[in-house]
C-alpha cells in the first residue's frame, strides 16, 4: 500500500472519531452545568435581602452640622486717613503694640501748622481785647470776682473728685480684685476663677494696672487748681469706665462659677454681692465726675455772663472775639489733626499699608489694629440649623480645638440670609484672620424635626413613600415630605421621630421578605 492510500484510510477513520470526542465533552459540560444550577437555585431560594432599619432620632444622633468660620479679635479698627498728602513719617512698624490714640504716621501739614499759629495769635489778641474792656466799672468787679470765687469752688470740687476717683479704683483692685488672682504683680497674674472665654482678658488687664495705677497715682498727686482740670476729669473718666468694664467681666464670669471647685456656693453669693456693690460705686463716681464737669463748664460760663451783664456793649463785642478768634482756632486744630493718622483703639499693629514718601488719597485704610491676644470665630448658620445652636453650647474647631457659643443673632442678617453666631475660644494655636472648620454634634434627644436619609425615601409624582418592617416583610407606608437639606429630606407627615424605617430602599420592592439588621 502506497502513502496515498494510508491517507485516504486515515481520513475516512476521522469523523467517527471526532464525533465520539464531541459526545463525550457535551456530556461532561452538561453534568457541570447541572450541578451549578442546582447550587444556584439552592441559594436563591434561600437567602433574603438584608435590609437596616433605623429612626428619625437614631439618624439626628448619628449627625453632625459643619459650618465654616472666620477667626477675627474681639475689638478690631480699620485706620484710616481723614486728608490726601504726602505721607512724611510712619511712627510705628508691622506687628508693634500701640496704645489708643497712639500716632501711626503723619501727612505734610506745614501749611496747617502755619494756620493753627496765626489763629493762636489772634485769639490772644481777644483775649488781651477782653481783659482791657473789663477795667474801669468797679460793679463788674465784684460780679466778676463773684464768679471768679465760683469758678475757685468748682476747681476745688474737680481736684476732690480727681484725687477720689484714683483712691476708689485702687481699693478695687488691691482689695477686691487681686484676691482672685495668683501673682497680681506678676508676668501672669494667673486668675483663679474658671474664665468663661475672658481668661485672656482678665489677666492681661491685671497686667495692663501694673503700670496704669502708678502713673495715675503719680498724677493724682501732682493735681490741683492750676491743673488741666479738664483733662484730669476726662483721664479720670476713663480710668473709671475701664474699672467699670473690668468689674463687670467679674460679675459676669462669677455668675458662670460652679460651687465646689474652689469656693462655696455661699462664697460665690458673696462675692456676686461684693462686685454688685462695687458696680453701683463706679457708676455714682462716673456721675460725679460729669457733674465736676458740668460745673467747671457752669462756673466760666458764669464769669462770661457777669462779665458781659455789667460791661454792656463793649465786652460783649469782645466776648464775639474771643469766640470767633477761637472758632478759628479749632478749625485750625481740627484741619491739622486730620494730617496726623493715630489708632482709636489699643492692640497690634496687623498690616501696615504706608511707607515715607507715599501719597495717600483721602478716608484710604493704612493699617489695620486688633487685640489679638482676644480673638472669636463668627460663622453663620440656617434656619433649618437654628435650633440644634444654642448659648453655652460647645463645638469644635478643625476638629482639635474646643469652643463655646456665645452669641446668637436674633434676626437674620440682611447681607448673608443666615443667622449669625459668635463663638469664643481659648486656644493660642487660632490666629487673627484665620477660617476654620465649625462642628456642631446634634443630639437625638434634641430633635422635634423628623429627618431621615434620602435614600429611605422612594419618590413619587406627589411626596413618595418609605419603607418600615411588619413580619419581616417591607410595607410601603406614604409621607409628606419637607425641605431637602444636602443628603437628608424633612418629613411632614406620615412618620414620627421614634418610627423604625428601611435607610436604605433602592432597589427593594413592597411585600418582599427581608431580614432585619439595626
Amino acid at each position: 500500500m502506497n502513502i496515498t492510500s494510508k491517507t485516504r484510510l486515515w481520513l475516512s477513520r476521522k469523523p467517527v472519531q471526532f464525533a465520539l470526542l464531541a459526545l463525550a465533552v457535551a456530556a461532561i459540560l452538561g453534568v457541570i452545568y447541572g450541578l451549578g444550577a442546582s447550587e444556584v437555585e439552592e441559594v436563591v431560594d434561600t437567602s433574603l435581602p438584608v435590609v437596616t432599619v433605623t429612626s428619625a432620632t437614631q439618624y439626628a444622633g448619628n449627625s453632625t452640622v459643619n459650618l465654616i468660620g472666620t477667626v477675627r479679635a474681639f475689638s478690631e479698627a480699620a485706620v484710616t486717613t481723614e486728608t490726601a498728602g504726602r505721607v512724611t513719617g510712619v511712627r510705628v512698624g508691622l506687628g508693634d503694640s500701640v496704645g489708643a490714640g497712639q500716632i501711626i504716621a503723619t501727612i505734610e501739614n506745614a501749611s496747617q501748622q502755619a494756620s493753627v499759629l496765626q489763629a493762636e495769635g489772634s485769639y490772644d489778641a481777644a483775649l488781651a481785647s477782653l481783659e482791657q474792656s473789663q477795667f474801669g466799672n468797679a460793679q463788674s468787679q465784684v460780679g466778676v470776682a463773684e464768679a471768679r470765687t465760683r469758678l475757685n469752688v468748682a476747681q476745688n470740687s474737680a481736684v476732690a473728685i480727681s484725687k477720689t476717683a484714683y483712691s476708689t479704683v485702687e481699693g478695687i483692685i488691691y482689695n477686691n480684685i487681686d484676691q482672685f488672682f495668683t501673682s497680681p504683680d506678676g508676668q501672669v497674674p494667673g486668675v483663679r476663677l474658671q474664665g468663661r472665654g475672658f481668661t485672656q482678658e482678665l489677666n492681661d488687664t491685671r497686667v495692663a494696672y501694673q503700670t496704669d495705677l502708678p502713673a495715675w497715682k503719680q498724677r493724682s498727686t501732682a493735681v490741683s487748681n492750676t491743673s488741666d482740670l479738664d483733662a484730669e476729669l476726662m483721664y479720670a473718666s476713663q480710668q473709671v469706665s475701664e474699672a467699670l468694664n473690668y468689674v463687670n467681666i467679674f460679675i459676669t464670669v462669677l455668675q458662670g462659677q460652679d460651687s465646689g471647685d474652689r469656693y462655696s456656693t455661699t462664697e460665690l453669693a458673696t462675692f456676686a454681692t461684693t462686685f454688685n456693690s462695687l458696680r453701683n460705686s463706679l457708676i455714682q463716681l462716673q456721675s460725679q465726675i460729669d457733674s465736676a464737669q458740668n460745673g467747671l463748664i457752669s462756673a466760666r460760663e458764669g464769669i462770661e455772663r457777669a462779665t458781659i451783664t455789667v460791661t454792656g456793649s463793649t465786652n460783649s463785642a469782645a466776648n464775639a472775639q474771643v469766640k470767633q478768634a477761637l472758632g478759628s482756632l479749632r478749625a485750625a486744630q481740627a484741619n491739622l489733626a486730620k494730617t496726623i493718622i493715630r489708632t482709636p483703639i489699643s492692640g497690634t499693629v496687623n498690616s501696615l499699608d504706608i511707607r515715607n514718601g507715599d501719597f495717600v488719597n483721602s478716608f484710604a485704610q493704612v493699617a489695620l489694629v486688633a487685640n489679638n491676644n482676644a480673638l472669636e470665630i463668627i460663622t453663620f448658620i440656617g434656619e433649618n440649623d437654628r435650633e440644634v445652636f444654642a448659648i453655652g453650647d460647645t463645638v469644635t474647631l478643625d476638629g482639635r480645638f474646643a469652643g463655646t457659643v456665645t452669641q446668637i443673632a436674633p434676626a437674620v442678617n440682611a447681607g448673608t440670609g443666615k443667622t449669625e453666631v459668635r463663638i469664643a475660644s481659648e486656644s493660642q494655636d487660632l490666629q487673627n484672620g484665620d477660617s476654620v472648620r465649625v462642628n456642631k454634634e446634634v443630639a437625638g434627644d434634641t430633635i422635634t424635626q423628623v429627618i431621615i436619609p434620602l435614600s429611605a425615601v422612594k419618590f413619587a409624582l406627589n411626596n413618595g413613600s418609605v419603607f418600615v418592617v411588619e413580619d419581616n416583610k417591607l410595607v410601603d407606608r406614604p409621607v409628606t415630605l419637607g425641605t431637602v437639606r444636602g443628603g437628608s429630606v424633612e418629613i411632614l407627615d406620615g412618620l414620627s421621630i421614634t418610627d423604625e424605617f428601611v435607610a436604605d430602599a433602592r432597589g427593594l420592592v413592597a411585600a418582599t421578605e427581608v431580614e432585619v439588621i439595626r
